[in-house]
Formats: C-alpha cells, sequence, structure tokens
C-alpha cells in the first residue's frame, strides 16, 4: 500500500498530468467545433458532448478508483492506527490516574496514622521529658538537702569549739580573778601532796 501510495505522490501525479494534456489535446477539435452555432445544435454535437463528458468523468473515476483508493486506505489505516495508540495512550492514562488516586487515599490515611503516631511520640517524649525533670528535681533537692545538712554540721561543730573557746578562756578568766598568791601556793601545795599520795 505504501508504494502505491509513493508512486501517487511522486510518478502518480506525473501520469496523471500526461493523460489529462493527452485528453485535453483529443478534445480541442471537438471544442472547436462546438464554437460553431451549427455543430453543437445537430444531434451529433449533443451526443459528442455527451461522449466528452462521460470520457472525463470515467477519466476522472478511473483516475481516483487507481490511485485515491490505495492512497485513501493507507491514509485510513494510518488514521486507525493513530486512534488505537490514542485508545491505548488513554487507557493507560486511565490506570495510572485510577493508581494515583489510590495512592491519595492511601496518602491520607498514611498522613493520619502519621499525625497519630507523632502525636503519641511526643506525649511519650513529653512525659519522659516529665519524668526526667522530676528526678533532676530530687536529685538537686537531695543533693541541697546534704549541703544544707553538711553546713549545719560544720557551723554546729565551729559554733561548739567557739563555745569551747569562749568557755575555758572565760574559766580562766574567772579562776585568775579569784586566785591569788597565797591561794595558788596552797593550791600547788595540795596537789603536790597528791602526787605524793600517788606515787606511794
Amino acid at each position: 500500500m505504501k508504494t502505491v501510495a509513493g508512486k501517487w505522490s511522486l510518478g502518480g501525479a506525473a501520469v496523471f498530468g500526461a493523460r489529462v494534456a493527452l485528453f485535453g489535446a483529443a478534445s480541442l477539435p471537438a471544442l472547436a467545433q462546438e464554437s460553431s452555432p451549427d455543430v453543437a445544435s445537430t444531434p451529433v454535437g449533443t451526443l459528442f458532448r455527451w461522449l466528452n463528458f462521460l470520457l472525463v468523468v470515467g477519466a476522472l473515476a478511473y483516475l481516483i478508483g487507481k490511485f485515491g483508493t490505495p492512497y485513501f486506505r493507507v491514509r485510513a489505516q494510518a488514521i486507525a492506527k493513530a486512534i488505537e495508540e490514542a485508545n491505548q495512550t488513554r487507557a493507560v492514562a486511565e490506570r495510572e490516574l485510577r493508581e494515583a488516586d489510590e495512592k491519595l487515599a492511601g496518602i491520607e490515611t498514611e498522613i493520619e496514622q502519621e499525625r497519630r503516631t507523632a502525636e503519641r511520640d511526643s506525649a511519650a517524649d513529653g512525659e519522659r521529658i516529665r519524668a526526667l525533670t522530676k528526678s533532676d528535681i530530687e536529685k538537686i533537692s537531695q543533693a541541697a538537702r546534704a549541703e544544707i545538712a553538711a553546713a549545719e554540721r560544720v557551723g554546729s561543730q565551729e559554733l561548739r569549739a567557739i563555745a569551747a573557746k569562749l568557755a575555758t578562756d572565760r574559766a580562766a578568766a574567772l579562776i585568775r580573778e579569784q586566785l591569788n598568791a597565797a591561794s595558788e601556793a596552797a593550791l600547788f601545795e595540795s596537789f603536790v601532796g597528791e602526787l605524793t599520795r600517788a606515787a606511794s
């Protein structure tokens, strides 16, 4: 079919043109005779006109049948093939559209699931952070209580030491006030007597 269509497009036009030219040359004498009034009005002139008309119509029908039918058949097949390809492309596009719609519906479900998962994770993270904060506060409170207790013990020991030193200093001052030289000598003799008794 393509070879016929190719001949029509290249050589067919030349053959057609040559036949039309021959036909025109053959019909010139008849056309020349038509110009005379007496030949056209005769029955033979009318017959030749009808024969000329039928010859032209037959030649056109022959040319259209010989070259037009294969050309139009090839064109019809090309159009049918293009329509089939378009239908296949449309079917593929519709299938892809259905798949995309299904995925889109699935995406909405996945987004909802992800949102719920994120909310659960956020709540779990918040609870974990609260627990860690509470644990840290408890540890800081224990450390502060331990430091306060240690500071109280150190302060208490320092206070006792200061009180003991003040008591000792005050006792020494009182003893010094109450003792004079005679009582110191008597106290010394009493102390020495205690030592001798203890030694024997």
